[in-house]
């Protein structure tokens, strides 16, 4: 997420709870959290929370983790595919 994208995410808390203030302090450590993160994603649980919720997010309720990559589900794939490509030699 970029700069412009985590003042986005922050205005929009403000527009929707104007108790949430927007003091430089907590733009810095909202930015620390936010920048690791997807901003689509953020944004629509974002979204969610303001339309169920009358009070303003912390940053652990609007955390989106990206998943990582699956070495092992690779791996398998891997094995499967020269199993298969085994089997098929062996039967010529």
């Amino acid at each position: 997420m970029t700069d412009e994208q985590t003042l986005l995410i922050m205005q929009h808390i403000t527009a929707a709870y104007p108790r949430f203030e927007l003091t430089k302090k907590r733009v810095e450590v909202w930015y620390n959290y936010l920048r690791k993160m997807p901003y689509e994603q953020v944004f629509n649980k974002l979204q969610e929370h303001i339309r169920l919720k009358s009070f303003p997010p912390t940053i652990a309720e609007i955390t989106v983790q990206e998943m990582g990559n699956n070495e092992f589900l690779q791996k398998y794939q891997q094995w499967q595919k020269e199993g298969e490509e085994r089997i098929e030699r062996d039967q010529q």
